[in-house]
C-alpha cells in the first residue's frame, strides 16, 4: 500500500511539473540526485546525512549543521524535498553536499544508502519517510529524530496510526521539543526519547548577535514609530490594507513579502499608490514615503531592530512564519489567528506572556498598533524568553556524537 502511495505521489509530481514551476524543479532535481552523488560524494568519508523538508526545517537544522561542521570530522550532507530550499542550501558554506531526496521507494533508498553510507541519519522535525527509515535501520545506521514535536491527533487515526508508530519504532533516539511529546511517545511504547528543546531558539540568538546594520533603513525610519509586516502574503496585505491606508499618523511601515518578486511588489505598490518606496530605490524621495518595500533577499531578520512592533505573515492562511526572529528583539508580535498556529510550540508561550497577539481582522490590528505605538506597555520579554529556552543545539550534537560508531 505504501509503495503504491509513493508511486501515485511520483505521478502527481510528474504531471504537475508540466504547469507548476516549483514541482518541475523538484522533478528535475530528483532526476539528477544519483548522478550528483556519484560525482561528488566520497563513500569512504564520515558522512552525516541530514534530511529536511523545506526552509523552516533547514533553519532548525542550521545550528546543528554549523556545530558538526566546526568539528572538522564529518562531511555534512543535506537532502531536502522543497524547491524553495535548493538555492539556499547550495549557498550555505557549512554544507558540503546537498540534493533533492529521491522518491521514497525501496529501490531508491537502498541505492541512496549504498552510495552515501552515512555514519548517522538526522531527521528534522516531521520527516518520517518509511523506506528511508526502515532501510537505514536495517543497515544498523543510527537514526535520530531531531527537534520533533508530536500531537495526540497523530496517534489516533485509524489504520495510519499503527503504521506511523511501527515506523517510529525503528528510530534510535527522539530528541523532542516538549514534555507532551515525551509522554505521547512513551504512551505508545517508544521509550528512547529525551526533551532537549528547539534549536530555533539558538538560531535566532545567533542571527540576533550577528545582525547587520542598514543605515538606509534607519534613515527611512527617521526616529518615527515603525511597524514591520514580515513574510507577508497577499492574504495578510488584504486584511491589513484599509487600516494602513487610514493611518493618518506619522507611523512608518516596512513590508517584506514572503516571496520577493515583481508580482508581489507591484501588488503592494498598487494598493498604496504614491506612498511606497523600494529598498533598491533608497534614499530617493525618502522623506515623503511612509511605506518601505524590501525587494532584496536576506534582510528581514536584521530589520526587526528598526521596528517597534512586528506583524508576522502567513497566519491567516494557516502557514505562520517565524515569530522568534522578531521576539528576540523584544517586539510585540501580531499575527493572523488560525488553529494551525498551535503546531508551533512557542505560540502558546508567547501568547501567555503577552508577547504574541493573534488577530482576526484589520480593526484588531489597528487597535493593537495604536496601543503599542502610544503606550508601549505590552509585548516585551521576548529576548528573555528565547535566552531561557536556548541550548538545544549542544545537547543534540552530544547525542549525535555518542551514537556514531
Amino acid at each position: 500500500m505504501y509503495e503504491l502511495a509513493i508511486k501515485l505521489i511520483d505521478i502527481y509530481i510528474l504531471i504537475s511539473s508540466l504547469f507548476n514551476k516549483k514541482l518541475k524543479r523538484i522533478y528535475e532535481g530528483r532526476k539528477d540526485t544519483f548522478k550528483y552523488i556519484d560525482e561528488n560524494i566520497d563513500i569512504q568519508k564520515k558522512n552525516i546525512l541530514i534530511h529536511v523538508s523545506s526552509v523552516g526545517e533547514f533553519e532548525q537544522a542550521k545550528p546543528i549543521i554549523d556545530g558538526l561542521r566546526s568539528l572538522n570530522k564529518f562531511e555534512i550532507i543535506v537532502s531536502f524535498f522543497s524547491s524553495s530550499l535548493e538555492n539556499k542550501v547550495k549557498e550555505d558554506k557549512s554544507v558540503h553536499h546537498s540534493f533533492y531526496l529521491p522518491s521514497d521507494s525501496k529501490k531508491n533508498m537502498e541505492l541512496l544508502l549504498e552510495k552515501i553510507n552515512p555514519v548517522i541519519l538526522l531527521l528534522i522535525k516531521y520527516e518520517y519517510w518509511r523506506n528511508l527509515i526502515l532501510l537505514t535501520n536495517k543497515k544498523s545506521i543510527p537514526i535520530i529524530s531531531v527537534s520533533s514535536i508530536f500531537r495526540k491527533s497523530q496517534f489516533y487515526v485509524p489504520l495510519y496510526s499503527s503504521f506511523f508508530i511501527n515506523t517510529l519504532k525503528k528510530i534510535n533516539l527522539f530528541l523532542v521539543q516538549n514534555n507532551d511529546s515525551v509522554n505521547l511517545l512513551k504512551k505508545n511504547n517508544i521509550t528512547r526519547v529525551k526533551k532537549v528543546g528547539d534549536t530555533r531558539f539558538d538560531r535566532v540568538l545567533k542571527i540576533y548577535n550577528d545582525s547587520k546594520k542598514y543605515p538606509l533603513v534607519e534613515q527611512f525610519k527617521k526616529n518615527k514609530k515603525t511597524v514591520m509586516i514580515g513574510s507577508s502574503w497577499k492574504s495578510d496585505i488584504d486584511k491589513l490594507k484599509n487600516e494602513i491606508l487610514r493611518d493618518l499618523t506619522d507611523t512608518k511601515y516596512i513590508i517584506v513579502p514572503h516571496e520577493i518578486n515583481d508580482y508581489n511588489i507591484k501588488y503592494i505598490e498598487n494598493i498604496f499608490i504614491n506612498d511606497t518606496i523600494k529598498y533598491s530605490e533608497l534614499p530617493q524621495k525618502i522623506i515623503k514615503k511612509r511605506i518601505l518595500i524590501i525587494d532584496k533577499f536576506g534582510l528581514l531578520s536584521s530589520l526587526y531592530k528598526y521596528c517597534d512592533v512586528a506583524f508576522i505573515g502567513g497566519g491567516f492562511r494557516g502557514a505562520l512564519h517565524n515569530t522568534l526572529e522578531a521576539a528576540v528583539w523584544d517586539l510585540p508580535i501580531i499575527y493572523g489567528k488560525n488553529n494551525n498556529n498551535k503546531k508551533f510550540n512557542e505560540i502558546s508561550h508567547l501568547e501567555n506572556l503577552r508577547i504574541g497577539f493573534p488577530i482576526t481582522s484589520g480593526n484588531e490590528f489597528k487597535l493593537l498598533i495604536n496601543r503599542i505605538v502610544k503606550y508601549g506597555d505590552i509585548g516585551s520579554g521576548g529576548n528573555k524568553f528565547i535566552l531561557k529556552n536556548s541550548g538545544a543545539t549542544d545537547k543534540i550534537i552530544r547525542e549525535t556524537i555518542n551514537l556514531i560508531k
